[in-house]
């Protein structure tokens, strides 16, 4: 009787075990514009605020805060950002927590471009190996091992990595044609989309977009992009001219993509949409370009 107590106490501590290492992490966050902002602790430094930034390929540290977060600089890296291509400080053993999630000897680069209340950027390189929900109507992050039941309700398609950055096909309308192009998820452009030079460098591409107007030398362009289903219209955006490379990657921003819930899915590479409660926000689109000149020329 002794031995079989003994074993069914095993045998539950490890139904136990099995069921924690199960079980999804909710995490809470808020929005500053479009971008997704988290809670976390670095090192020693807790109530870190932290941006997700699925468009990200590295992890980087505010340089405005690295003295206050104590983080420190043992190496060198060249990072290509908004600001160019630069050798930044780089600092290799980290401790960082977000929810019930820990990583250890993670990286950051110490970056110019970040605004003020952002303290480290992380991307979809600390999830490779999970599923990771972003809930826009309950303002949540869900990290999981398991595709949840809901996903079925979603409209689903493959993705591509770059950089552990997750791409999708994206339809564009423009001009009476139609293209199709893997194109960036960026939850960390806090604005509508890019036309990269890896689109417009192919096939004649640059000279078939016609500008709305040309601006300080960049053309300034109208068109309609198709995403998860759902048709975004009458979008301005510049495009980058590839005769100027700036390594500059075709890019849909969060200010589209928050308009659905998402679940990416690491482990089969699939990612999954649907339409949220921002369905109807507004975005960078020609209704707005059209009041933006119109208050110019008063």
């Amino acid at each position: 009787m002794t031995r079989i107590i003994i074993i069914t106490a095993l045998l539950l501590l490890q139904l136990q075990c099995l069921v924690a290492q199960s079980l999804s992490d909710t995490i809470p966050f808020t929005l500053a514009g479009a971008k997704v902002l988290l809670s976390g602790k670095l090192n020693d430094t807790s109530n870190v605020k932290i941006e997700l930034d699925l468009g990200a390929g590295t992890q980087c540290v505010n340089k405005q805060s690295s003295n206050r977060l104590g983080v420190n600089f043992d190496s060198k890296i060249t990072v290509n950002n908004t600001e160019g291509v630069n050798e930044v400080r780089h600092s290799t053993k980290n401790k960082l927590s977000i929810g019930h999630s820990h990583w250890d000897d993670l990286p950051f680069a110490e970056v110019g471009n970040m605004r003020p209340n952002e303290d480290l950027i992380v991307g979809n390189g600390l999830f490779l190996n999970k599923i990771i929900e972003l809930d826009y109507d309950l303002n949540i992050l869900i990290v999981q091992d398991h595709l949840p039941a809901k996903a079925k309700d979603y409209t689903s398609q493959p993705v591509i990595y770059e950089q552990n950055r997750p791409k999708l096909e994206v339809s564009f309308y423009h001009n009476g044609q139609h293209y199709t192009f893997w194109t960036l998820f960026d939850t960390g452009r806090d604005g509508t989309m890019l036309i990269g030079e890896d689109f417009t460098g192919q096939n004649g591409n640059w000279a078939q977009l016609h500008e709305l107007q040309m601006l300080n030398g960049k053309k300034i362009v109208r068109l309609d992009a198709e995403v998860g289903g759902v048709r975004f219209k009458d979008i301005v955006t510049n495009p980058a001219d590839p005769a100027k490379p700036q390594g500059r990657c075709t890019l849909l921003g969060n200010q589209l993509l928050n308009h659905f819930n998402v679940i990416l899915d690491n482990q089969q590479k699939r990612i999954y949409l649907k339409l949220n409660s921002r369905r109807e926000e507004r975005y960078s689109d020609y209704k707005q370009y059209e009041e933006m000149m119109k208050k110019k020329s008063d």
